[in-house]
């Protein structure tokens, strides 16, 4: 599954049936010194089947209703309670999240039938992160192979019209020793994480059973170089990858697949660039021209001053493919640089043959599909029984009561809202109501008017 992602849930009309619904939000206000106001909604904290917190907000329309609730999860630690260990699986966050915000809508007393009414296809991704967990036979190897990643790809993602660059400006750090990682810049709508997860970092959340299979779970993820692809929401829409259903079952393997190969096409892996220099008898084949350009490079002289070559003519020369084809070296990489950062077999190194394969004693502490589908149907199970007992309850008092009675206290239930009474009461004081969802700055003062999902 990936790692963590961003959706909405956009919620279905509600109908006269459901009765009047006060949904759980929280809001800002920010009144500025022209007695203006804004009006913003703020994170909530909403947690799966384990106590880690994910991020839940309720998301207005022009008239300050609740129309949506959007999510921003790490959904193995949501479901599992870790995510050291982990394979994608997209589509499954959709009713995760779809489950625990049916059970917090009936936590705040949410009509029961309405909420049923709330499915997966009222979800749409805003952002998603592919991870990508590639073992290793050793932790000394993931990590040799991390560090040699990050010189490797500065190189070969370096501009050859720029030479004199130091390192490639798509490429950046953070960290240092043991807890670097190394990223790629933006790049077609994408963006790539590599890093090893070899403990329990501070401020991440992880929640184990026992000390011992923490233990076993990290010296794995010694071994795994993790690499993670985020696709940005445009690129989610304009592929049809913001829809749950393009993400399911086979056509969710090949989605992953596909970007996988974009970033193995992109680092050039199955070039598999020469490492030593060549001999006269790999040189056989190629013509005196080819051969004189190949000398010049070899000896250091910046190609394009070869004088066989008319300015800017080296940058689109068949010359350059055909030395690449019969030598695997590219002479845009000087062959300083070249024989350095070349890493031997690096097309099987960075291969999905490679994506972990956890040890059957430690399948229910790893986000695998068997886990994910047992984990969603105990939410399941748990909201469809949280929506029985609000049914049963209502049923007992309407019996009780009569119907009328109920819906008399339900509406003024819905009444007294919080928001609707201070904004009734800015409003008769003249102050100017503003609906949008930026905060304001400078010296304005705001305040915390409403935290139902607290």
């Amino acid at each position: 599954m990936s790692d963590s992602q961003k959706l909405i849930i956009r919620l279905p009309e509600v109908l006269p049936e459901h009765g009047p619904i006060l949904f759980p939000a929280k809001h800002l206000l920010i009144i500025d010194e022209k007695r203006a106001l804004t009006l913003k909604s703020v994170e909530g904290d909403i947690c799966g089947l384990t106590t880690a917190k994910n991020k839940i907000t309720a998301i207005t329309n022009a008239v300050h209703e609740v129309c949506a609730y959007g999510f921003s999860q790490n959904h193995p630690a949501m479901l599992v309670g870790s995510n050291v260990v982990m394979h994608n699986l997209v589509y499954y966050s959709a009713p995760t999240c779809l489950y625990t915000l049916q059970r917090l809508l009936i936590k705040k007393g949410v009509s029961p039938s309405y909420v049923k009414t709330i499915r997966v296809e009222h979800c749409s991704f805003q952002e998603i992160t592919l991870t990508f967990c590639l073992q290793f036979e050793s932790a000394k190897q993931a990590r040799t192979l991390l560090k040699r990643l990050k010189r490797y790809a500065g190189i070969v993602l370096k501009s050859p019209r720029s030479q004199s660059e130091k390192a490639s400006k798509k490429i950046g750090f953070a960290g240092s020793g043991d807890s670097e990682s190394w990223y790629i810049n933006k790049t077609d709508h994408r963006s790539t994480l590599f890093y090893i997860k070899d403990r329990n970092q501070a401020g991440k959340y992880s929640s184990f059973e026992s000390p011992e299979v923490a233990k076993k779970i990290y010296t794995l993820g010694q071994s795994l170089l993790r690499i993670e692809i985020t696709l940005n929401s445009n690129y989610l829409v304009a592929n049809g990858l913001d829809d749950p259903q393009a993400w399911r079952g086979t056509k969710g393997k090949e989605i992953c697949e596909r970007e996988f190969n974009w970033l193995r096409k992109l680092l050039k892996v199955d070039v598999d660039y020469r490492v030593n220099k060549p001999q006269k008898r790999h040189m056989e084949g190629l013509g005196e021209r080819e051969q004189s350009v190949l000398d010049w490079y070899l000896k250091g002289k910046p190609v394009n001053r070869h004088p066989k070559f008319q300015s800017g003519e080296w940058k689109k020369s068949p010359i350059k493919r055909r030395i690449q084809d019969r030598l695997r070296i590219d002479i845009d990489i000087p062959w300083k640089e070249h024989c350095r950062m070349a890493i031997p077999g690096l097309s099987d190194l960075l291969s999905l043959d490679r994506l972990v394969v956890p040890p059957a004693e430690l399948l229910d502490h790893c986000h695998v599909l068997s886990t994910v589908k047992r984990k969603n149907r105990e939410l399941k199970e748990l909201a469809k029984a949280e929506i029985a007992a609000a049914e049963a309850k209502l049923a007992m008092q309407a019996r009780a009561k009569g119907k009328r009675g109920i819906a008399r206290r339900a509406a003024a239930s819905a009444d007294s809202s919080v928001l609707e009474v201070i904004l009734a009461a800015l409003r008769e004081k003249g102050v100017e109501l503003c609906f949008s969802m930026g905060a304001g700055n400078g010296d304005g003062t705001t305040a915390d008017i409403s935290d139902l999902m607290g």
